[in-house]
């Protein structure tokens, strides 16, 4: 047996005999591997941060001292470290929910459309939870303790999902090496526990374990508000085969939470600003013209800014779409989530992926699957390298009388 195909086959036993714990252990060491190597490239890139800010873990939220909500932050934690010039990104927004997770509290009233944020509080609800209830004190280091564990679960289950898709399972190392999840970490931002959310649940979609499955995409569904396609993507390729699309459920629970936003706060999440999405192609072309213009800058820094952003984003938007029509297969577990991810980031406003920063972000679980997408391996039958139930011993055999 190849050791991907450890990953997911049973073996039959005879009658009487035990599994082999052996056998269990070495399945687990790939991944584990994979974990451990996705956990020391993003502790590096956390630590290079830190050093430089006395290793403070409120420096990665990266909170704008205009803000309203810093006030809030320095009032109840008066050694919050605050951004006042330049540096500040989303961190904030995810540290006003971890203190606000329903919308019920202060934080909420101190961010412009509260009703976008809180339209994907995942992340934001997990640090609530490991900061026990959103103890000022303890937000920053819960944003961070939860991009760590998930990033290091990201790969594990990517090893586990390249082995169930007859790819090597240390395809798992494609976490450690993505940009934008380590820059999520890095920076208190949602990426990683969407790459672990999406990786685990593909992985026990695949293995037929409905239930697990179903939790996960639905937890998935609120850590970005365009991963609600994921679960109706793949509902969408059961359909084609004939098969139950049941993991089309999984969008419920998030659906009553945006109905929630309506009722509470006056808005859906979803369609409140231009600057978000526009007409397909659009967005990358103005942010590939951009940066060719700010390569022409007389600043320094600005320069080579804009020479490195030019063939980042032109080289990044011919992968995705190659990848994309090689997608259109609809032959792998990974191809129908990742062609809805690539539609919403086709029309993606230049403002995502103008700067090198928000490129890989923004691209961080399209990139995640597109390895996945390239692997797969269907079998000779022309039926992905997997089932929807998970795999049964054989019977064993009769025993003749009088033995």
């Amino acid at each position: 047996m190849s050791e991907a195909g450890s990953v997911v086959d049973v073996a039959p036993r005879r009658a009487g005999t035990a599994p082999a714990p052996a056998s269990a252990s070495r399945g687990w060491r790939v991944p584990l591997a994979c974990a451990l190597a996705a956990l020391a490239a993003a502790g590096s890139t956390v630590a290079a941060s830190l050093a430089r800010q006395s290793w403070d873990t409120s420096a990665l939220v990266r909170m704008y001292a205009g803000f309203p909500l810093s006030r809030l932050a320095v009032h109840d934690d008066p050694g919050f470290r605050l951004r006042y010039t330049s540096g500040f990104y989303d961190g904030a927004f995810f540290y006003a929910q971890a203190r606000d997770p329903l919308a019920t509290g202060q934080a909420h009233r101190l961010l412009p459309q509260p009703s976008y944020y809180w339209g994907h509080p995942g992340y934001g609800w997990t640090a609530w939870l490991a900061s026990v209830g959103g103890h000022p004190s303890a937000v920053p280091d819960a944003l961070l303790a939860v991009g760590l564990l998930s990033i290091a679960v990201a790969a594990a289950a990517a090893s586990l999902l390249a082995g169930a898709l007859g790819w090597t399972p240390w395809g798992g190392l494609t976490v450690a090496v993505n940009p934008g999840i380590l820059f999520a970490v890095a920076n208190d931002t949602s990426e990683s526990l969407g790459a672990a959310l999406l990786l685990a649940g593909l992985l026990a979609y695949t293995r037929g374990r409905r239930g697990w499955a179903l939790a996960l995409l639905a937890a998935l569904c609120f850590v970005k508000e365009p991963l609600a396609l994921v679960p109706l993507a793949l509902a969408a390729w059961e359909l084609r085969r004939r098969r139950s699309p049941f993991v089309a459920l999984a969008v419920l629970p998030v659906a009553v939470w945006w109905t929630y936003l309506r009722i509470h706060l006056g808005a859906f999440p979803f369609g409140q600003g231009s600057s978000r999405l526009g007409p397909p192609v659009e967005g990358w072309w103005r942010a590939a013209l951009d940066a060719a213009s700010q390569s022409w800058s007389a600043g320094v820094d600005t320069s080579q800014l804009g020479q490195a952003a030019v063939p980042l984003i032109v080289g990044t938007a011919l992968a995705v779409v190659v990848v994309a029509v090689y997608a259109l297969r609809l032959r792998s577990v990974a191809d129908a989530p990742y062609l809805a991810l690539f539609a919403v980031y086709a029309c993606i406003a230049s403002i995502g992926v103008e700067y090198p920063k928000d490129l890989i972000r923004e691209l961080a679980l399209v990139l995640a699957l597109l390895p996945f997408v390239l692997a797969a391996r269907p079998t000779p039958t022309g039926e992905p390298a997997f089932s929807h139930t998970r795999p049964r011993a054989r019977p064993p055999a009769a025993r003749p009388r009088g033995s």
